[in-house]
């Protein structure tokens, strides 16, 4: 009897620490409260107006304590590592055979900081799951094996396999870009009736993953947590944030307690005098600044190659004719299934209308623009619905296509009909680049696409070209494509994302539109017309 009155005791005391996360982490753990529930400090905060969400670190927790999805912008030195570890050690206790799934987009982001902070407060679960043991990236709580295939485990360290399909555990899961298409085919194999998936610097990982994670949580409760600071309105992070079933939580700097009280009662933690130090040197109305301190998302990334505001501008206003030639720009595709072709149509600076479409044929795709419909009816070509050459009034060395791969079927059927198309692929064109005092360039491109889009951006930039797009579901996906490459300026180059790169992070979707747009503003300046217009390059 006295037994069953126990059991029944434990029963109800696990209930209310699976309800209330803050008794857990108090009369469990034995952490004090206030590290989460800052309003328990005092003082300031007694008149202090919030600048984020109200203690935004407790209510993620307590929304994920009824089994809800979370997602969290949050400024730098706010406390999340250390919130994630808790929250970690709290599921596992709380639900018996559970699994949690921690995941980062880098290795070394997920050792030296979230678990990092696992291993330090170890010893705390330790005391309450007597039966733990801590390997690299993975806690168990109750080992299932004997000792001696316990410590020939712990020896193999991180390139041991975990059973994930029984044991109770926390794992780490690299789940970046670099890791692979096979990295979102593992993560849709995670399943347990209780589970949580944490992803800790969300905002850096592919799109595939997420959605690979909320493929997989099928079971009862299934709650999945993102975290991080903040990148922009189109990172995987604040996409995450806007979605319906989420409850999304902002933490700023500004309402950290360290901050609040105006002295460092949270070791480590951001500060006003490391705030003050980021307004003097990024400004404050900087999206840096406002991501790294008010874990706002800024309308793009900081290094993003092309600003919204341009193409913005170039929407808006009108530009005068520069004297630029009518030009195409060709992203070529060759597949049915695969990744769609682009074309990009202009008059002079003005960007006219832009097509995507499915392109089964690489070479029908240069007919298509060749010929009428008629004439492709006619000789039984795929018809692409296409504006052609005529209609724009277009010269063969206005015509730019990727070369690369299927590319040269397109470019050698423009050359079996006449027309000299250009292929654009390899290295800068110095030619156009402007010279210092001495006649040597002023600066270098890592190759010919990184120059391309430099082109596009300083026209942008310049306010040199004009959008007359009327679509606007086009006109969205332009200003996605455009807005998400990112480059690098290092002491002997200019170098754009790779494509591949700009591919991961637009969700698989490889950035067609973008690339045919970048085409046609780069022969239309006339560069390889014979005594073209190179003064128009916008670098001059």
């Amino acid at each position: 009897m006295k037994n069953k009155k126990l059991e029944k005791l434990q029963l109800l005391k696990l209930e209310m620490y699976r309800k209330d996360p803050m008794y857990w982490l108090e009369h469990r753990f034995g952490e004090d409260p206030k590290s989460f529930n800052w309003e328990l400090w005092g003082g300031a905060y007694k008149d202090h107006v919030w600048d984020g969400d109200k203690n935004p670190l407790m209510e993620a927790w307590r929304k994920l304590a009824e089994g809800e999805n979370v997602g969290i912008e949050a400024a730098t030195g706010t406390g999340k590592t250390y919130f994630l570890s808790r929250v970690v050690y709290w599921f596992l206790d709380v639900y018996p055979d559970s699994l949690v799934v921690t995941s980062a987009p880098k290795r070394d982001q997920l050792k030296l900081h979230l678990w990092a902070e696992i291993t330090k407060s170890f010893n705390k679960f330790k005391r309450i799951r007597p039966k733990a043991e801590l390997f690299s990236l993975r806690t168990i709580v109750e080992a299932q094996d004997d000792t001696a295939t316990k410590k020939a485990r712990k020896n193999a360290g991180e390139e041991e396999e975990a059973d994930l399909s029984t044991s109770w555990q926390a794992v780490g899961f690299i789940a970046g870009a670099e890791a692979g298409s096979e990295s979102a085919t593992k993560a849709q194999g995670f399943h347990r009736k209780d589970m949580l998936i944490i992803m800790e610097e969300c905002a850096g990982m592919p799109m595939p993953i997420m959605n690979a994670f909320q493929n997989t949580c099928t079971g009862g409760n299934n709650p999945i947590l993102a975290v991080g600071n903040p990148d922009s309105e189109l990172d995987v992070l604040h996409q995450f944030c806007e979605q319906p079933d989420v409850h999304a939580y902002r933490i700023s700097a500004m309402d950290f307690p360290n901050v609040v009280l105006g002295e460092e009662v949270v070791a480590g933690a951001v500060t006003r005098r490391s705030i003050e130090r980021r307004r003097l040197k990024y400004g404050e109305k900087s999206g840096l600044f406002q991501s790294r301190v008010h874990g706002l998302s800024p309308a793009q990334a900081s290094d993003s190659l092309i600003m919204r505001s341009w193409i913005e501008d170039a929407l808006e206003y009108e530009r005068d004719y520069d004297g630029s030639y009518n030009a195409v720009g060709v992203d070529v595709a060759n597949s049915e299934t695969g990744d769609k072709a682009a074309t990009a149509w202009g008059r002079a600076n003005r960007l006219c209308e832009v097509f995507e479409f499915k392109c089964p044929n690489a070479t029908h795709l240069a007919y298509n623009i060749m010929f009428d419909e008629e004439e492709l009816m006619l000789k039984g070509y795929e018809q692409y619905k296409l504006p052609t050459l005529h209609d724009y009034d277009i010269m063969a060395q206005c015509i730019g296509i990727d070369a690369v791969g299927v590319g040269v079927a397109t470019v050698n059927a423009f050359l079996d009909n006449g027309y000299n198309a250009v292929p654009l692929q390899g290295g800068q064109l110095v030619s156009v680049i402007p010279e210092d005092n001495q006649g040597k360039p002023m600066y270098a491109f890592a190759g010919l696409r990184s120059q391309m889009y430099w082109e596009l951006r300083e026209d942008l930039r310049n306010g040199l070209v004009q959008f007359d797009i009327d679509n606007p579901a086009m006109m969205q996906r332009i200003m996605v494509e455009l807005t998400t490459p990112r480059f690098k300026v290092s002491s002997s180059n200019v170098q754009v994302e790779r494509k591949e790169d700009i591919k991961k992070r637009l969700g698989g979707k490889s950035p067609n539109v973008a690339d045919a747009i970048v085409y046609w503003n780069w022969v239309r300046k006339g560069h390889y017309v014979q005594g073209g217009i190179a003064a128009l390059s916008a670098g001059d």
